[in-house]
């Protein structure tokens, strides 16, 4: 979205580094790798630490409020797996 609104190369190349190391830990969790799991939240993490205080400023649905509400989801699913 960042790329689209205002021509962000910054944000399109973090993306594309956040989705393929999202990628690359859906495929270790496939093969059964607890670091994919890892990596997940702690990438997850770092979304909600990037859009989360964007949120509280600026109460924006998109990409804000979407990111920060299924990073915790993703978190707590992940979490609760890893310990199970």
């Amino acid at each position: 979205m960042g790329y689209v609104k205002a021509s962000s190369k910054a944000s399109l190349i973090a993306g594309s580094i956040t989705g393929g190391l999202l990628l690359l830990s859906a495929l270790l969790i496939a093969k059964d790798i607890t670091a994919g799991t890892i990596l997940a939240i702690v990438v997850s993490l770092l979304l909600i630490g990037q859009f989360g205080p964007t949120l509280l400023k600026k109460l924006k649905v998109m990409p804000n409020l979407l990111v920060v509400i299924l990073g915790f989801i993703t978190v707590g699913t992940l979490v609760f797996s890893l310990f199970r």
